[in-house]
This record gives structure tokens, C-alpha cells and sequence, in this order.
């Protein structure tokens, strides 16, 4: 489902808009003269997790800071 709107109105409500396409997903056409010119479409959001939602998904094992105690070749 599209939305509809004349550019003059876009340009005075530019932000409003780009608010109800990020809120309702719905692509808003712009016209002049009745002839469109313009689409502004919602992007897919990122899949990014919060600290929250990755807190305890990872587990430590040893002190991962410390001296590893073992030679390696490149100190040879």
C-alpha cells in the first residue's frame, strides 16, 4: 500500500513523513502535478542485538588478559 502525497506538502512535512515511514513501513509517493517524482521507502532494519539481548551468550574460559605461560616462535 502506497501513500500519496504533492511535493509542496513532502517539502513542509518532510520529517513527519519520513516518521510515518519508519513507523508504518507503507512507501510514501510524492508527486508534482499529479505525476510522480519521488518514493520515500522504509529500509530493512539491521539485525543488530543489544548488550542486553547478547549478555550471557558468551563464556570465558581463563584468565584472557594474562600471560599465556608457553613460548612462541616468533619471541624465539
Amino acid at each position: 500500500m502506497k501513500h500519496t502525497v504533492p511535493a509542496n506538502e513532502a517539502q513542509a512535512r518532510f520529517l513527519a513523513i519520513l516518521k510515518e515511514v519508519e513507523n508504518s513501513r507503507i512507501e510514501v509517493l510524492v508527486t508534482r502535478d499529479g505525476m510522480p517524482v519521488a518514493r520515500v521507502v522504509p529500509i530493512e532494519p539491521r539485525a543488530t542485538r543489544s548488550i542486553e539481548e547478547l549478555r550471557g551468550s558468551v563464556e570465558i574460559l581463563g584468565d584472557i588478559v594474562g600471560p599465556l605461560n608457553e613460548e612462541w616462535d616468533a619471541a624465539k
